[in-house]
This record gives structure tokens, sequence and C-alpha cells, in this order.
């Protein structure tokens, strides 16, 4: 398992482990098989933004969740079917940035963005190699008020900034590689706002 956002191991398995589509994912019907891949939900990918500052392009895909691993804490409230558009960029350094979209198909209970906080505070917890886990809720620019969680991964700042809107709720997942003379708690935070921004306020495609 890759190690950049992945410190929140099971937190951020939805986006960051979840296996391709296999042969019996079906995007629509009944919900039997996790999966994701490039344009399966377009409607969602299209929530997207296309750029992140001078990041260069993203890879894009979106899916769908079902199984009890992938849902985790969302079991409890009753979700069966978890559908989500995530863009990741990858700049050289080990670092990473993910801005995402999360909803609950029609028959399922409308997602709530307190769903998804409990869902990346369990992971964080459950993980062996978070450590100094904060959460706050702040206001952001462009955003409004959020849910954050902020962790250390060795030498990575980690942090998850989640909120509602327009229907959906939005995740921004921001992983900071820190190395000897490099970037700093400062860039990590640098980073976080300009990827909510993003999110918020989506430049060109």
């Amino acid at each position: 398992m890759r190690r950049t956002l992945l410190g929140l191991a099971v937190a951020l398995c939805t986006l960051a482990c979840q296996p391709s589509a296999a042969a019996s994912f079906q995007p629509e019907g009944a919900c039997v098989a996790d999966g994701r891949g490039p344009g399966i939900y377009p409607e969602l990918e299209a929530k997207l933004p296309g750029g992140l500052g001078g990041e260069g392009d993203p890879s894009r895909d979106s899916g769908r969740s079902c199984s009890d691993q992938r849902l985790s804490t969302l079991k409890t409230h009753g979700v069966t079917d978890l559908r989500y558009a995530g863009a990741t960029w990858t700049p050289e350094g080990g670092s990473q940035t993910v801005i995402a979209v999360f909803t609950t198909p029609t028959g399922q209970p409308p997602l709530q963005a307190g769903w998804l906080e409990e869902f990346y505070k369990a992971g964080a917890e459950a993980s062996t190699k978070t450590e100094n886990i904060t959460i706050s809720q702040p206001t952001m620019p462009d955003a409004g008020a959020v849910w954050r969680l902020d962790t250390l991964n060795d030498l990575s700042f980690q942090s998850v900034v989640v909120w509602p809107g327009d229907g959906l709720v939005h995740v921004v997942i921001v992983a900071t590689q820190l190395q000897p003379g490099g970037l700093t708690r400062a860039d990590h935070d640098s980073a976080v706002r300009a990827a909510v921004h993003a999110a918020v306020v989506p430049g060109p495609g």
C-alpha cells in the first residue's frame, strides 16, 4: 500500500486503496461489489476542480462502496451504498492532495457531513502509525465552517477537511512529506487552504 495519504490507513481506503472496478462491479442497481474507475459517475466527477494552482493535471475517477470494510462506521447510519468522485494530485517529493465529493443515491439515508467526520476520525484512531491527532472546527475562506482533522504520520503532516455543500459532502485530504530543510507545517497549511479554495472555486479543467 502506497505511503502517501495512507497514514490514515482505514479512513483513506475509500479513495486510496480500493481496487479498480472488478467484473462483478455495476455502477447502478444493487451494490454487490466495491469498485472505482474513470468516468463511472461523470456527474460526480464534473463537481471536481480542474486545477490546483501549478500542480498540473490530476488523476480522477469515481466509484461506489458497499462492503463493510469500505463503509466502516457509515454502516451504523444505515448506509449500504456510498458514491464518490476524487481528483488526486501527486507532485514530486511524496506529498499528495485529494479533493473528493461523496453522496448516497436515492433509497439510501441522505449522507451527512458528520457521518464522514466520524468515519475519518475512527480511521485515524485505528491506525498504528498516526499520532498527535487533533480535531478542530475552523472557519475557512470560501468554504465557511468546516471540520478538520490533523495528524502526524512519521514525517508526513496529514489533514482531512470535511464540509457540506450543494447536496454533497466535500472532502479535502492533504499529506505533506517533510524533508530536512524542505517543506514545513506552514507549507502544509497553505496547501490545505489552496485545496479547499480549489474545491469551492473550481479552476478550469
